[in-house]
């Protein structure tokens, strides 16, 4: 054989393969056939091509899910069996073809063969392990998503706890929506009154329900025996009443703002003796005689004269007569004259049902056939008439009753709660009159209550408040 083919034949297997080729021992000089077609391949000696560093890093071997159970690392042990028996696997082709002539088509198929199997294999670990990183990595993008999803829409417990501790942090507040005392605002602060309603509500039913009764069995009868005019005088009565109602219940009776004078605080803690804990009153002039303002412990400020703390409503307030629990309110100096228009309107509604009742039941019993007619007879003709004589009559007493102290308070120009303590007056200051603020006539003071046009609230219940910083206790 020719040296130079056979130098050829060995350069073209290293250059393709990057081998460091061992020459077999046929292609030795002392090993030279005449001819290839001569040559024994079985019989003769074939010596392995090992392989290099670089060889091991260009191809390794792909690792396989299945051959551990605790990991998808193989081990070399576990790869060494294929590497001794497919020392060619990587250049099987470039083998076969440079020795296409010597007839080793049954050694190629068989490593052809072990090199399917060995890609067979390598494909499946790697859809294996490729398998195995997506449903890792969307497992762990599920998990980043839903933590994020938690921090955007839920809380944690920490945030909640920092946002409960403060009023009006950033978010913008009415002053109504912020009021300390017991007072229920309505309609957006424009409606004032206290957190009882039940009272109030049994007040409407005891004015209503005999009104639509009256309506409907009386009202007929006036209408077309007495005359047209009388229904019209009712229900002008009735509308006086239950608007005035509303009013009163429903408006702000003169609060007084609160901490108009926080520095008394200091000045009881500075001023007051050891038994004692009040601040020190304030002495004001009036017709030359003077008066003493007592502090406000709640309120924190000096109790204008003539004003009370309703412990009801837990403000102190302008002029207060009384707190109404039927009205659910206070009755100050903004709506005393709602209040006493109520009272007498639903005593002369009163006195109206009443008359008219008893000249039903009159005319009932006079024109009659039968004379004289029973009580009976009567009262069957005209039963919720009769009802609501008595029932009228029983109101009457109540609120007719109030209606003339009233009266006598107002020609007087007196509160209630001066009534009440005229008597102490009297006797700790006997050389002062019980009411310094009472006019020399009835009739004027009856005109300072109720013809002064209405004065305005001190409360701004509508304006936007100042943002609040403290802590809630």
């Amino acid at each position: 054989m020719d040296v130079q083919k056979r130098q050829s034949i060995i350069e073209r297997i290293q250059e393709q393969s990057s081998f460091t080729v061992f020459q077999p021992a046929f292609f030795s000089s002392s090993f030279e056939p005449e001819s290839l077609e001569d040559f024994d391949f079985e019989s003769a000696p074939m010596n392995h091509l090992p392989t290099t560093k670089k060889d091991d890093e260009q191809d390794p071997i792909h690792q396989s899910s299945g051959l551990t159970s605790n990991s998808n690392v193989t081990s070399y042990a576990s790869t060494a069996p294929i590497l001794q028996q497919q020392p060619y696997s990587k250049h099987n082709q470039t083998l076969t073809t440079a020795t296409e002539e010597y007839n080793l088509q049954t050694l190629g198929t068989k490593r052809a063969s072990m090199n399917d199997a060995t890609t067979e294999s390598e494909t499946e670990s790697a859809a294996a392990a490729t398998t195995t990183t997506t449903t890792a990595a969307a497992a762990a993008a599920a998990e980043d998503s839903q933590e994020t999803l938690n921090s955007k829409h839920v809380p944690s417990q920490h945030q909640h706890e920092q946002k409960s501790r403060y009023v009006l942090k950033n978010q913008p507040y009415r002053n109504y929506q912020i009021f300390p005392g017991h007072t229920r605002f309505l309609l957006g602060g424009r409606l004032v009154t206290s957190r009882d309603y039940r009272a109030f509500i049994a007040a409407l039913f005891i004015l209503i329900s005999p009104t639509v009764l009256f309506a409907i069995f009386t009202c007929p009868f006036l209408w077309n025996q007495v005359h047209p005019a009388l229904p019209i005088v009712f229900a002008y009565l009735f509308v006086l009443a239950f608007v005035s109602m509303l009013k009163t219940s429903w408006t702000d009776p003169g609060i007084i703002p609160r901490n108009l004078d926080p520095i008394a605080q200091d000045i009881m803690d500075e001023s007051a003796s050891v038994d004692s804990e009040e601040a020190p009153p304030k002495e004001i002039w009036i017709k030359n005689t003077a008066y003493s303002l007592k502090y406000c412990d709640t309120c924190m400020i000096y109790r204008p004269p003539r004003a009370s703390h309703c412990r009801q409503c837990n403000n102190c307030v302008e002029f207060e007569d009384h707190h109404c629990a039927w009205l659910n309110n206070c009755v100050g100096k903004r709506n005393y004259r709602s209040f006493f228009t109520f009272i007498t309107s639903s005593a002369l509604l009163c006195v109206f049902v009443i008359c008219s009742g008893v000249y039903e039941l009159l005319f009932i019993s006079r024109n009659q056939e039968q004379q004289p007619t029973s009580f009976g007879e009567v009262f069957s003709k005209a039963p919720v008439s009769f009802v609501l004589c008595i029932y009228c009559f029983v109101l009457l007493w109540l609120v007719g009753g109030l209606t003339l102290y009233h009266c006598s308070l107002v020609l007087r120009g007196v509160t209630t709660h001066e009534q009440i303590r005229a008597d102490i007056i009297r006797a700790k200051y006997p050389e002062l009159r019980a009411n310094p603020y009472s006019k020399s006539s009835p009739l004027k003071n009856m005109i300072q209550v109720l013809c002064q046009p209405q004065p305005k609230s001190y409360l701004r219940r509508r304006k936007m408040a100042d943002p609040v910083i403290e802590k809630l206790s």
